[in-house]
């Protein structure tokens, strides 16, 4: 019981930090105020952008985009299909279309302008908040949560909670250097995509549940 009681403070306490930090950003964009992240990455923008590195996020963009998220869905489905885990099968495309709605909404109320140092790349409508980065952590997230919480050894765990959060953090960078989103953008995404996850999870754990 203590354990249970634990968890929730945890998921508390974290969704809190996040919007409370979304908050910040919100507020400084809002009110024509500079960014420290986006000043400290413009000095640094220009030495990112080789030619090896901008092909190679040209392509770890793609992870974070529709055909990428899109992919990794029906992959997900087919194994939980199998595996009969009929709750995710539910929460998860849900999880990813409540996110790209929540998403537009909000860049749609910000209308915050995208970054004009290069070409965007996979870039339509406004900056803030980055779908990508949002996107990213709640469909990665998810799957990494089951695969945590699924009949898998140690060292599969830690291995997938690895790989998901570079797969994130490099999908985050990848707008940067992209030139598609300033990097308050991006982690304004990760902020509200991160509550967001945990509200899908808990809404998992609900269902789940209920439907045994």
């Amino acid at each position: 019981m203590q354990r249970y009681l634990n968890r929730h403070t945890y998921a508390a306490v974290f969704t809190a930090l996040l919007l409370i930090f979304f908050s910040i950003i919100v507020h400084r964009i809002q009110g024509g105020g500079t960014l420290f992240v986006d000043e400290l990455m413009k000095g640094r923008l220009q030495a990112l952008q080789t030619k090896g590195s901008l092909a190679f996020f040209t392509v770890m963009t793609e992870m974070g985009s529709e055909i990428g998220i899109i992919s990794t869905l029906i992959v997900s489905l087919l194994v939980l299909w199998r595996k009969k885990q009929y709750a995710a099968m539910i929460i998860f495309p849900l999880a990813i279309i409540v996110t790209d709605f929540v998403n537009k909404w909000v860049k749609g109320v910000i209308a915050r302008e995208r970054p004009l140092l290069n070409e965007a790349i996979d870039a339509i409508g406004y900056s803030f908040p980055s779908g990508h980065a949002m996107l990213s952590i709640v469909t990665y997230g998810f799957v990494t949560f089951l695969i945590v919480n699924g009949t898998f050894g140690k060292a599969t765990r830690i291995l997938a909670i690895a790989v998901a959060a570079v797969l994130i953090f490099t999908i985050g960078l990848s707008r940067i250097v992209l030139s598609a989103h300033y990097p308050s953008d991006v982690l304004g995404g990760y902020c509200l995509g991160g509550m967001l996850l945990v509200v899908f999870l808990y809404a998992h754990h609900f269902l789940k549940i209920r439907m045994k």
